[in-house]
């Protein structure tokens, strides 16, 4: 009688916590709608990235203006009409000026919708051996707040120059591919065919890379008078199994 008993009032703590949740849950987001970005590349297991990086020689010598891909997702409810996203401008972070130096329409998160792509065009003009930066927030108005902290701001860094990733010294990239060069960077942009190097956390990839940039680098000294140099001296790539990576 007492294990039944016990039974009965489990399913009863059970059901009363599940609507306690959702009530909380309830709550917290009524119908109030929030908003956070969502960078490209997520890494590995939905971690989330605030910010990113592109490098015009990258793209070759014709490239003059790009457009970065962005999204802004709602927390909340979506509503039968189109809602006005408003984003600000830190002024204290930024250095990129608008309009010189990058375009952002205004944002509409169409009825129905839980997200929205958001384009920034960003120039080269101007910006030879230098770069920018870009830090938008979202501004509070009749239809979104402010979502969590982690993902309610979106920076970005571009220039006519190969940029230094800023977790390069600080992830796997470091012991992957070494110090940092522009010379360095460069190649391992070209050998690889990308604009940008993947997840710090993708031990597969970045161990795929290291092979890769290895190889090329044997054939360019191969065929080269001689073999190539950077910033630091003479170019070498360790080999990198990715063993004890890290962030």
């Amino acid at each position: 009688m007492n294990c039944y008993f016990k039974y009965i009032m489990l399913v009863v703590a059970s059901v009363f916590a599940l609507s306690s949740c959702e009530e909380k849950e309830v709550e917290v987001y009524g119908n109030e709608a929030y908003l956070v970005f969502e960078m490209p590349g997520y890494g590995l297991n939905n971690t989330p990235r605030d910010s990113m990086v592109f490098s015009f020689p990258a793209k070759g010598d014709d490239c003059v203006e790009d457009t970065l891909w962005f999204k802004a997702r709602i927390i909340g409810k979506a509503f039968p009409y189109d809602r006005e996203i408003k984003l600000v401008v830190n002024e204290e972070t930024t250095t990129a000026k608008r309009d010189e130096n990058y375009k952002l329409e205004p944002i509409i998160m169409p009825a129905n919708s839980y997200t929205v792509d958001v384009p920034l065009v960003v120039y080269r003009a101007g910006l030879k051996d230098k770069s920018v930066r870009l830090e938008l927030t979202v501004e509070p108005n009749e239809y979104f707040g402010v979502g969590f902290d982690k993902t309610s701001k979106a920076i970005f860094w571009w220039g006519d120059m190969f940029i230094k990733p800023d977790n390069w010294d600080i992830s796997n990239y470091k012991p992957c591919f070494g110090e940092f060069t522009e010379t360095r960077y460069a190649f391992i942009l070209k050998t690889c065919g990308i604009v940008e190097l993947p997840d710090p956390q993708d031990l597969v990839t970045l161990g795929y890379y290291n092979a890769k940039v290895r190889e090329a680098l044997y054939e360019y000294n191969k065929t080269h008078d001689k073999p190539l140099e950077d910033e630091l001296g003479l170019v070498e790539f360790n080999v990198w199994a990715g063993v004890g990576g890290i962030g």
